[in-house]
C-alpha cells in the first residue's frame, strides 16, 4: 500500500476526486439557496397585512346588578396572514373583540381583549390587548330636576319667572361611586332673546359639583320645562320745561303735553326707583306763533326702553295782535279714520284647553289723530286682541283691547268678546295632578292685574279698556302719589303676546292712554 500511495499517478487521481467533491458541494449549497430564495419570494408575493380601525369592543357581565367601567369603546387589530384569507375577513365583517367579566368579583382587574370569527391562519394583534376594569353593584337614586336657564338671555324688557319642570324627579341609575358624586340633575333650557312664555323639551343631565357630565343614566331622559317670560313695565308722570328763547315780542304762555305720562319698561328694581321723568326739554328758539313740537323723552338710567319715544307738546305763545299761522293750525288739528273689519285674536292661551271665539271676530275701530299720521296709518298698524289667560272651563265675556301707534286715540264698534273654553282631557289621573300642581305654582307667581286705567295684558275685564274712547283726561294721568299708594296699579306685567314692538307699534298699557284719552 505504501510502494502504491508513493507512485505519482495516484496522487493525482486522488486529489482530482477532492476536487470534484469540493465542486459539487458548492454548486448543491448554490442551489439549495436559490430554491430557498425562490420560495420565499413566493411567499411573501401571497402575504398581506390588514390594520382594522374602531372595532367595536363587546363586554360580558351582569348587566341587571352590575356597572363595568373602563372597558375601551372600540380597538385596533392588526391582521397578517394570506391576503385570500384576509379579504374573505374583511368582506365578511364578522370578527369581534370582546372581554369576558362574567366571573370576576366586584373590584379592579386587568384583563385581556380577546377576539374571535378570525382564521388561526392569521397573526392578530390587538391595541390595547390588556385594559383596566372596575366592576361595582348597579344602583339606582331619585333627584329632583332644576331648570337651568340664564336670565338674562330675555329680550331687554322682559323679565324671566320661575321655571316649572314636570315630572319633577327623576331616576339616576348607575354605579354607586358615580351616584355619590351627583351634586346637580338639571334639565338645560336656553332662552334666546325670548320675549313669551317658553315651554319646552329638555334633556336631563347628571353633573357632579365641578359640573362635569357623569356617566349615568337617566329615566326620563327628557322633561317638559315652562319658563314664564313677562313684560315688566311702570307708567309714570312726565314734565316739560323750556329751552332756547322765542322770537322778539313773544312770549310763551304754555306748555301742554298731549299725553302726560309715559310707559318705561326695564328691570323691577329700577322700575321700583322711578316715580317722575320731569326736565324734559322743548326747544322753542326762535318761535314766533303757538304750534306743535314733538320732543323726545329721554330713557332713565337702569331702564331698557320708553313708550311713546317721542311726545307731541303744544307750545302756546302771546304776542301782539296774537297772530296765529292757519295753515299750521289745519294740519296739527286732529281727524278721524274709519278701519272696517278688523280680526280679533285671542292671547295667553293655555295648553290645558281649548279656546272658541263666539263673537265677535271682526270690529270696525274709528281713529282719531293728527292727519299727518292718519296718512300713514293702514289696516296692518292696527291690530285687535282678547287675553284669555286666566279663564276657566265655560263662556266668558272679555274686553277687546286694540294696539295703535301713540299719536291716536281709537274707538271700537264693539268692545268686548264672548269665549268658549273647554277642558282637554287628560291621559290619566297622574297627568291630572301634574296639571293642576303647575297650574297652581303659575297663578300663584302671576302679578295681581292692574285696576287702573288698564293693563297691557288685558286680564282684567273689569277695567273696562276695550278700546273705549272717553273724555276723561283725568284717568290718563297717574301721579306720584297714586304711584306710591297703589304700586301695584303702575307696575304692569303680562305675557308678550298682547304686547307689540316699541318701534312699531303702542304696547297695550301705552294704547291704554289713547283710547281713555279719546
Amino acid at each position: 500500500m505504501d510502494k502504491l500511495m508513493n507512485r505519482s499517478w495516484v496522487m493525482k487521481i486522488i486529489a482530482l476526486l477532492l476536487a470534484f467533491m469540493l465542486y459539487l458541494s458548492v454548486n448543491l449549497d448554490d442551489g439549495a439557496s436559490s430554491s430557498n430564495k425562490f420560495l420565499n419570494r413566493s411567499s411573501s408575493a401571497n402575504t398581506g397585512v390588514e390594520t382594522l380601525t374602531d372595532v367595536p369592543v363587546q363586554v360580558s357581565y351582569n348587566e341587571k346588578n352590575r356597572i363595568v367601567r373602563g372597558v375601551p369603546d372600540t380597538v385596533i387589530m392588526t391582521l397578517e396572514g394570506p391576503k385570500n384569507i384576509l379579504a374573505q375577513t374583511k368582506l365578511q365583517k364578522d370578527y369581534q373583540a370582546y372581554i369576558d367579566l362574567d366571573n370576576l368579583s366586584l373590584g379592579q382587574h386587568r384583563v385581556k381583549v380577546q377576539y374571535r370569527n378570525i382564521s388561526d391562519n392569521l397573526n392578530v394583534v390587538v391595541k390595547p390587548d390588556i385594559v383596566n376594569v372596575t366592576i361595582e353593584e348597579r344602583d339606582s337614586k331619585q333627584f329632583s330636576v332644576e331648570a337651568s336657564y340664564d336670565k338674562n338671555k330675555v329680550k331687554n324688557g322682559y323679565e324671566a319667572g320661575e321655571a316649572t319642570v314636570s315630572p319633577r324627579a327623576v331616576t339616576v341609575t348607575g354605579a354607586s361611586s358615580q351616584l355619590d358624586q351627583v351634586a346637580y340633575v338639571k334639565a338645560i333650557i336656553d332662552l334666546d332673546n325670548a320675549s313669551k312664555t317658553v315651554t319646552k323639551q329638555a334633556t336631563v343631565v347628571a353633573l357632579d359639583k365641578n359640573l362635569n357630565k357623569l356617566n349615568v343614566t337617566v329615566q326620563p331622559e327628557t322633561v317638559n320645562v315652562t319658563i314664564p317670560v313677562k313684560n315688566i313695565s311702570k307708567k309714570v308722570p312726565i314734565d316739560v320745561i323750556q329751552e332756547g328763547t322765542p322770537g322778539d315780542g313773544v312770549n310763551i304762555t304754555k306748555l301742554e303735553p298731549k299725553t302726560n305720562t309715559v310707559k318705561i319698561i326695564g328691570p323691577s328694581d329700577s322700575l321700583e326707583k322711578i316715580d317722575k321723568i320731569d326736565n324734559i326739554p322743548v326747544d322753542v328758539t326762535g318761535i314766533t306763533k303757538s304750534k306743535y313740537i314733538k320732543v323726545n323723552v329721554p330713557v332713565p338710567d337702569g331702564i331698557d326702553s320708553v313708550s311713546p319715544k317721542q311726545i307731541t307738546v303744544h307750545v302756546e305763545v302771546d304776542k301782539q295782535g296774537d297772530e296765529k299761522d292757519a295753515e299750521e293750525t289745519d294740519e296739527s288739528a286732529d281727524e278721524t279714520k274709519s278701519f272696517k273689519n278688523l280680526p280679533v285674536s285671542l292671547t295667553g292661551q293655555s295648553s290645558k284647553y281649548t279656546y272658541e271665539l263666539l263673537s265677535p271676530t271682526s270690529v270696525d275701530a274709528d281713529v282719531k289723530g293728527p292727519k299727518s299720521d292718519l296718512d300713514k296709518l293702514t289696516k296692518s298698524g292696527i291690530s285687535l286682541s282678547a287675553n284669555v289667560g286666566n279663564l276657566s272651563a265655560g263662556e266668558h265675556t272679555v274686553p277687546i283691547i286694540i294696539n295703535s301707534p301713540d299719536s291716536v286715540t281709537s274707538t271700537l264698534s264693539t268692545k268686548q268678546a264672548k269665549v268658549r273654553v273647554t277642558a282637554k282631557k287628560q291621559s290619566g289621573t297622574n297627568d291630572e295632578q301634574t296639571d293642576k300642581e303647575t297650574s297652581g305654582s303659575t297663578s300663584d307667581k302671576e302679578t295681581k292685574p292692574d285696576t287702573g286705567t288698564g293693563s297691557g295684558s288685558g286680564t282684567n275685564p273689569g277695567t273696562g279698556n276695550s278700546g273705549d274712547s272717553t273724555d276723561k283726561p283725568s284717568e290718563e294721568t297717574d301721579t306720584p302719589e297714586d304711584n306710591t299708594d297703589t304700586p301695584t296699579d303702575n307696575t304692569e306685567t303680562g305675557d308678550d303676546s298682547s304686547n307689540q314692538s316699541d318701534e312699531n307699534s303702542t304696547p297695550v298699557d301705552g294704547q291704554t292712554d289713547n283710547t281713555s284719552g279719546n
